[in-house]
């Protein structure tokens, strides 16, 4: 029953801490999220429809252009 019970008023150890760090947490992922919109946006404006003929492309704008060019080398994996 006191599990359920609201401590208003009582100060947890820590608190603000371990808040400052999940929001520091939370702002990474927003960053992270914002970076990957980006991209996908710019795919989208370039008429992207297939990652592996985009990427081998020069004017591909996704950052894969580099694991195409691996892949390519390597040959079928199976």
């Amino acid at each position: 029953m006191e599990a359920g019970r609201h401590r208003h008023g009582r100060p947890v150890a820590g608190l603000q801490e371990r808040a400052a760090a999940k929001l520091a947490e939370v702002d990474a992922r927003i960053a992270d999220l914002n970076t990957i919109r980006a991209a996908l946006l710019t795919a989208v404006d370039a008429g992207c429809d297939d990652l592996t003929a985009c990427a081998s492309m020069p004017r591909c704008p996704l950052p894969f252009t580099d694991l195409a060019e691996e892949n390519r080398h390597a040959g079928p994996c199976c």
